[in-house]
């Protein structure tokens, strides 16, 4: 049988009601009164009680370290959060512990568990069977499906759904541990700006990333932006930024169809990922 370690980090399915709003209280015991599964081997790493929209990546760097000095010790980590940065979470895991041979499931709720109605029993007890069955990766374990973290991004703030695969696929068998050589990436190895393209940007302000190592340019549909605005990403390049390109868009890609995409051939399209996993590719050099 599996032996799973399960990180606690609070989050909405862990909230008990105050006068205050709610506040993450139930700590990895209490998870567990929820459990279907009363014969898994799990272990309690109780991290921090804290609402995810307040996160750092320091934080998700510990969380790494413990994976990861952990990981002989145990088939599976399942990590309870908050659904707010779980995306995020999910895509720094996945790139600061490259060709990982182990499973790592994220899961959360968009009620807390001791609600009527919610959907933490179940999204709880989806990460507990998928950890039991074993899959090699990083995933989110949300309404019935197991979405990678590469593609995982959250769609809604009220909706069980939550979130959604940029590339419409989940999960459906158990996938083949890499042959590559795991490792842990302690700290990211690039500093690197988001610029959200609107068409009232002017040059001024994407030259003001100059002192980035890459810039990541959210662009209009498949990869288009102002001319003025392109030549200000050149002027970047120039001066040695690497500049990646997405399209603002969940779904589709970046790809030079019409002249005005002239963009696409310059600089370095992203597809396939989130957005969220592309910024943490590029701040830790694995694109």
């Amino acid at each position: 049988m599996n032996k799973i370690l399960l990180i606690t980090t609070g989050g909405t399915l862990a909230c008990t009601p105050t006068q205050n709003g709610l506040v993450p209280t139930l700590r990895g015991k209490d998870i567990l009164t929820y459990s279907k599964y009363p014969n898994a081997d799990i272990s309690v790493y109780d991290f921090k009680l804290i609402d995810s929209s307040i996160m750092e990546d320091s934080d998700r760097a510990d969380i790494a370290e413990i994976i990861w000095n952990n990981k002989d010790k145990y088939d599976a980590f399942i990590i309870t959060h908050g659904t707010d940065s779980m995306a995020y979470t999910g895509a720094y895991l996945d790139c600061a512990l490259p060709n990982f041979k182990k499973s790592i499931i994220l899961t959360g709720a968009q009620l807390p568990l001791q609600k009527e109605g919610t959907d933490a029993i179940e999204n709880v007890n989806l990460a507990i069977k998928s950890a039991m069955e074993g899959y090699c990766g990083t995933c989110l374990a949300i309404y019935h499906r197991l979405i990678s973290a590469k593609t995982a991004t959250k769609m809604e703030t009220e909706g069980f759904t939550a979130f959604e695969s940029v590339t419409n696929d989940y999960i459906q068998e158990k996938k083949q541990a890499p042959i590559q050589e795991e490792m842990l990436i302690s700290q990211p190895k690039r500093k690197v700006g988001l610029i959200y393209i609107t068409p009232n940007i002017d040059k001024s302000t994407i030259l003001h990333y100059k002192d980035c190592d890459s810039v990541l340019a959210l662009v209009l549909g498949a990869g288009g932006m102002p001319k003025h605005q392109e030549e200000a990403f050149e002027q970047l390049k120039e001066k040695g930024v690497k500049i990646y390109i997405k399209s603002q868009c969940i779904f589709g890609k970046v790809e030079s169809i019409y002249e005005a995409h002239s963009g696409v051939k310059k600089f370095i399209p992203i597809i396939d990922t989130s957005i969220e996993w592309a910024m943490y590719a590029i701040m830790f050099g694995i694109i």
